[in-house]
């Protein structure tokens, strides 16, 4: 290996730096660390070596003339000669060397991973006598076969159900084909452009190539893929096309950003931007994205919240005879029985579902957790059928439903709340449940309805209408979540929604995601669903885009407090109490800050202008009570504390604050009065603790040490972590005066009893 290096131009010293990469991944890796901190010196030769392993000439060629161009203009840049665009070839350089590093992994892979990609692409090698034209050229024949020319001809059922086995199958084929092949020729890209643009190919079997492109897309980045998925956008005449054509393309930009020449691919986005809505669907498909962050939201909700709770409640529901087994029941329930709307609302089922009804108004993906349950049909085996659009007719739903296929598949088909994928997985359930259960359901299908749907389905595919892009793009977006998140061998593949989809982050798209409405749009989303960190990082950029009122500031604040960047929070909500000082929200929040940046005075001053504000809030008197504490003013503080014990709609909130502002004043007697209520209740291992110490100022040594025993167990088995706890208030107590030598005999007294 040593000196296969060093025949490669690899010098001893970088050797070193190479020697301990043993696969690709860690090259690649290696790769990216040198690019990252701009050492494309040692990035060539890290890719050289990579090369090596692949031994493949071509790439070594490859990596010949894009070194040569680097020297070139490291040659231009040593003579102090004028070079504008420097930048660009520097950038379009590094994006050579992450497509030439991806082709050599591509090279390696494919002799022995045992992934479904690479055992498939090792499958199409061996099939020579077949070439993609090939394969579309005897889908169209096929395809012919059920024009309406052909039907005439009086083909039997036997010979139709056939035909459309093969063409399923051969659908199949074409999609594992095209996921393989990397790189794409320019043949084979001419060959689907002649396909898109064709109207002999139905729009199904388009979106079917659409998915395979972006699947093979995301496994190696194609620069011709990507070309192709945004000639889909620009020219195809059917809306549900052109959206999920740019949501894959949208999606594999950001995913592959590092290897994009971001130079070749700027002047395709600016003309698109002058001869489509571009910017508009962006935004559509932007937002899309982000929603899908909230499907797990929606499945913990479901799974961990909701059904728990509905398992508790299933005796009750028995004993009242009524059946609860869906979520429809549940809110029919609510409105309808009084005794199970407060059985509900006390175990806090009608809460939830009110929350789910939210979640779904404003686009949250409710259906994924009862859906997740259905992808386990053998259909769902096969990647390609993940990403078939839903036809009645499909074999695999005339063979489940048999006669009832038309009628049910035309309901499921119109069904405007699922996605293709879902559509399949309802039919396929609705095949194995009891055949009274079907009848049932086709009992009452109402015609006029059914027909009223798939009128509304067909508008679906008007490109004009705004509405409708919007749906097509959240409808595919949802196929793909589930293909990545469901699919019986998932960890093969990158998983694209693993993180945060976040377009804001692609300077190619500024113009179209950085405007103030979008942004606040962005912004709002995530900080009304508690992603604080995206929200701070959105709000942030709002800030800077053009004037914003105090509201804002208060959210970029918030956002910042919750993510512990208190400094940063102190500053937004200054900037909000300068556009609005009458804000009593804002100056509670400015207290609280203070308080935990440790500038309590500062936290007493807002709070104190709170009160005037406000002079009977019980929690504003607490803030103050807890600040006075904190600058040693106790006896102040008492007064606090019994104001919001006296004034407030939980007193009980008042009670440990008090008892300890008690104890510190010296009234031990009242203080253990206090902590008797709180012992007396659910006690933690602090009021143990803290009435503890007023046994022990009050010389009651038996009570003293039972407590802090009690404490000392209470506090989670960890006695070295208790004694901490139980030495560090004690400076506090000394002013008070007991004997110095207590503390240590009471720790000697417990450690023997421990032991």
């Amino acid at each position: 290996m040593r000196q296969l290096i060093f025949c490669l131009g690899i010098s001893p010293a970088n050797y070193e730096i190479i020697h301990m990469a043993t696969t690709p991944q860690q090259y690649i890796q290696r790769i990216d660390s040198c690019i990252g901190e701009r050492r494309l010196r040692d990035a060539f030769v890290q890719l050289r070596a990579l090369a090596a392993l692949a031994s493949d000439w071509r790439i070594t060629e490859d990596i010949d003339r894009l070194e040569q161009t680097y020297r070139m203009m490291l040659d231009y840049a040593a003579n102090g000669q004028s070079d504008p665009g420097r930048d660009d070839l520097y950038t379009s350089i590094v994006a050579g060397i992450r497509c030439i590093a991806d082709r050599a992994r591509y090279r390696i892979e494919r002799r022995d991973s045992p992934t479904m990609y690479y055992s498939t692409l090792r499958y199409e090698a061996l099939q020579k006598g077949d070439t993609m034209q090939g394969l579309l050229d005897r889908y169209l024949s096929l395809s012919d076969r059920h024009s309406a020319f052909n039907a005439i001809l009086g083909r039997g059922e036997a010979d139709k159900k056939s035909d459309a086995r093969e063409r399923e199958s051969l659908e199949r084929r074409i999609f594992m084909r095209l996921w393989v092949a990397f790189p794409m020729s320019a043949e084979l890209s001419s060959q689907l452009k002649d396909v898109f643009v064709s109207a002999a190919y139905s729009d199904d079997f388009k979106s079917l190539l659409i998915s395979s492109l972006l699947l093979g897309l995301l496994e190696h980045y194609d620069e011709r893929r990507l070309m192709l998925l945004l000639d889909v956008y620009a020219s195809s005449p059917s809306g549900r096309l052109a959206m999920q054509a740019l949501c894959g393309a949208l999606m594999a930009m950001y995913i592959c950003r590092k290897s994009v020449d971001v130079t070749r691919l700027k002047p395709r986005i600016e003309a698109l931007r002058d001869t489509t809505v571009w910017t508009s669907d962006v935004q559509k498909v932007f937002m899309q994205f982000i929603r899908s962050r909230d499907t797990d939201r929606v499945s913990h909700t479901i799974n961990d919240d909701l059904i728990p709770r509905l398992k508790k409640l299933r005796p009750d529901m028995l004993k009242l005879d009524m059946d609860a087994s869906s979520i429809d029941d549940l809110q029919e329930l609510l409105s309808d029985n009084p005794e199970w709307n407060d059985m509900l609302r006390d175990s806090g089922v009608a809460d939830k579902l009110k929350e789910l009804m939210k979640m779904q108004e404003e686009g949250a993906d409710v259906m994924m957790p009862t859906f997740a349950q259905l992808k386990t049909f053998p259909f769902f085996h096969e990647p390609a059928n993940w990403f078939m659009p839903f036809r009645a007719d499909h074999t695999s739903i005339t063979d489940a439903l048999g006669d009832e296929a038309a009628k049910i598949g035309g309901l499921i088909a119109a069904a405007p709340f699922l996605c293709d994928g879902d559509k399949y997985s309802f039919c396929l359930a609705l095949a194995v449940a009891p055949q009274a259960q079907r009848r049932m359901m086709l009992s009452q299908i109402n015609p006029e309805v059914l027909s009223e749907l798939e009128m509304r389905q067909a508008t679906l595919d008007a490109s004009g209408d705004a509405s409708a892009r919007d749906t097509a793009a959240g409808k595919y977006v949802q196929g793909l979540y589930r293909f990545f998140k469901l699919f019986r061998r998932k960890g093969e593949f990158a998983d694209p929604f693993a993180r945060p989809l976040n377009l804001l982050a692609l300077p190619l798209l500024e113009k179209d995601l950085h405007s103030p409405e979008t942004l606040s749009a962005v912004g709002e989303f995530y900080f009304q669903r508690g992603y604080y960190e995206d929200a701070a990082e959105v709000l942030e950029m709002r800030v800077g885009s053009g004037p914003v009122d105090a509201q804002m500031f208060q959210k970029l604040g918030y956002a910042y407090q919750q993510t512990g960047r208190l400094d940063e929070a102190l500053r937004n909500y200054s900037q909000a109490e300068l556009l609005n000082a009458d804000s009593l929200w804002t100056r509670r929040r400015l207290g609280a800050v203070c308080r935990l940046l440790g500038r309590t005075e500062e936290a007493l001053e807002h709070f104190r202008i709170a009160e005037k504000a406000r002079p009977d809030d019980a929690s504003i008197a607490l803030n103050i009570g807890h600040c006075l504490v904190e600058l040693g003013r106790h006896k102040e503080a008492l007064n606090y504390f019994f104001k919001a014990e006296f004034m407030g709609k939980k007193p009980e909130r008042a009670v440990r604050p008090l008892a300890w502002a008690l104890l510190l004043t010296g009234d031990t007697a009242r203080a253990r009065e206090y902590y008797s209520r709180l012992i007396a209740s659910l006690p933690t291992y602090a009021d143990y603790l803290n009435a503890g110490y007023a046994a022990m100022l009050d010389n009651d040594m038996p009570e003293a040490i039972r407590l802090f025993s009690m404490s000392a167990d209470s506090f989670d088995g960890d006695f070295t972590g208790w004694l901490d706890r139980f030495r560090s208030s004690l400076p506090s107590l000394y002013p008070l005066g007991f004997d110095p030598l207590l503390p240590p005999l009471i720790v000697d007294t417990l450690l023997y009893r421990h032991s």
